[in-house]
């Protein structure tokens, strides 16, 4: 057996442990959330109750995203980059409007979404759409506050030759983590594990995007007053329709 033939098995058989694992950790997951309902809609459930099992149900559905991640990574290293299809920003942008708020149901959360979206189409299908949810998610994440205002704005750029859409995620009270200002993504992963285990929503955005013929980066901005904001800029290739 050649060593490229070794490697390529092994990498089949990691595929298939992890698929399996994932598999198995999302029903666990979705036997809580169903518990979790179930004590939500009792009854007699009292307000304290309820808060904690909220945050419990929050927890649940971000180890869900993570597993998610995993097993999409997996697919899409390997994928033919001939084979992504276009993906409607639009109906991205308001499906993880919509799923937010099942991931943090004790935040007030508004996304602003720019009127260009209606025909902006991107290279990247499922993938892309991941792609944006995750970075959604994490963003809101980095918002200590309640009510969390997302605002999006596109931008058509050119990367490696390519026709690209620049996607900007931007939250003002959003608190970059110290790891990320003014430092690549990437650079994370290749310097400090530990830390590297706390953003691995970030990183697996780079990953996904890169593997995307994209880029992913994390900015620190202006806030309101003295306050620091926070960016996720994605960009992906751009498709001329669906």
């Amino acid at each position: 057996m050649t060593e490229q033939k070794h490697l390529a098995d092994r990498d089949d058989k990691f595929t298939f442990y992890m698929d399996l694992l994932g598999h198995d950790i999302l029903n666990n997951n979705q036997a809580v959330l169903g518990y979790l309902e179930l004590v939500l809609a009792a009854p007699g459930t009292d307000k304290t109750t309820k808060k904690f099992a909220e945050k419990a149900v929050s927890h649940v559905r971000t180890s869900t995203i993570l597993i998610e991640n995993i097993r999409r990574l997996l697919v899409t290293r390997s994928a033919d980059p001939h084979s992504f299809r276009p993906l409607a920003l639009q109906s991205s942008f308001s499906l993880s409007e919509r799923d937010l708020v099942k991931f943090f149901p004790n935040k007030k959360l508004k996304v602003r979404v720019p009127p260009e979206a209606e025909r902006a189409f991107v290279i990247g299908n499922s993938a892309a759409k991941d792609l944006i949810m995750n970075s959604m998610v994490n963003l809101v994440k980095l918002d200590p506050n309640d009510e969390v205002n997302l605002s999006i704005e596109l931008k058509e750029v050119q990367l490696k030759g390519n026709m690209c859409w620049r996607i900007s995620l931007t939250d003002p009270n959003a608190e970059l983590p110290s790891a990320l200002r003014g430092r690549d993504v990437e650079s994370i992963y290749l310097q400090d594990s530990s830390t590297a285990v706390k953003l691995s929503g970030v990183l697996f955005a780079k990953m996904i995007a890169q593997k995307l013929g994209g880029d992913f980066e994390a900015q620190e901005i202006q806030g309101k007053g003295q306050k620091k904001g926070a960016s996720f800029i994605i960009t992906l290739r751009k498709a001329s329709g669906p």
